[in-house]
C-alpha cells in the first residue's frame, strides 16, 4: 500500500520541525513603537510596498517565514552564510548542525543554512532583503 504522504510534504514538514527548535532561541524583537521612538525620522513602508516586498515569501511556511525575516536584519550573515553554503553544498543533517554549531551567525542565519535555495534568494538580491529587514523593524506588526 503506497502512503499517502507526498516526498514534497514530508520535506517540507521536516523543514518546519527542523527549523522550530532555532525559532524557540531568538531574542525578543524590539517592538515596533520602541524601534520607531528611538528612530524618528525612520521610513514607514506603504501597504503596497510591504505587499510588494513580501509576495516572493508570502506562501513560505511560518517557520520558514519567521527566519527570512530575523535573518534580513542581518544582511552581512545572509551573504556570508549563503557564500558558506555555496562552497559546502555537500554537508547536511548532523555535520551541517555541527558545522553551524561553530558560527558565530545569528541563529536565523544558521538555521537557513538547511535552505541553501532560500540564502541565495537572499544573497542575489540584497536591496530587497535590506528593505525586508528595514521593513521588520520598523513595521513588525504590519509585516507580520
Amino acid at each position: 500500500m503506497k502512503s499517502t504522504c507526498s516526498r514534497p510534504g514530508a520535506l517540507l514538514t521536516a523543514l518546519v520541525f527542523a527549523l522550530s527548535p532555532a525559532l524557540a532561541q531568538q531574542p525578543p524583537a524590539a517592538s515596533p513603537s520602541a524601534t520607531a521612538a528611538a528612530n524618528p525620522a525612520a521610513k514607514t513602508f506603504s501597504q503596497q510596498d510591504l505587499d510588494r516586498l513580501l509576495a516572493p515569501i508570502a506562501l513560505y511556511p511560518d517557520a520558514l517565514l519567521a527566519q527570512i525575516l530575523m535573518a534580513s536584519t542581518y544582511p552581512l550573515e545572509v551573504v556570508e552564510a549563503a557564500r558558506w553554503s555555496k562552497a559546502n553544498p555537500k554537508v547536511t543533517g548532523k555535520a551541517l548542525e555541527d558545522a553551524m554549531a561553530k558560527q558565530s551567525w545569528d541563529p536565523a542565519e544558521r538555521a537557513l543554512t538547511s535552505v541553501p535555495q532560500v540564502l541565495q534568494q537572499m544573497n542575489d538580491n540584497l536591496d530587497w532583503m535590506q528593505k525586508l529587514g528595514d521593513a521588520f523593524l520598523r513595521q513588525q506588526q504590519d509585516v507580520m
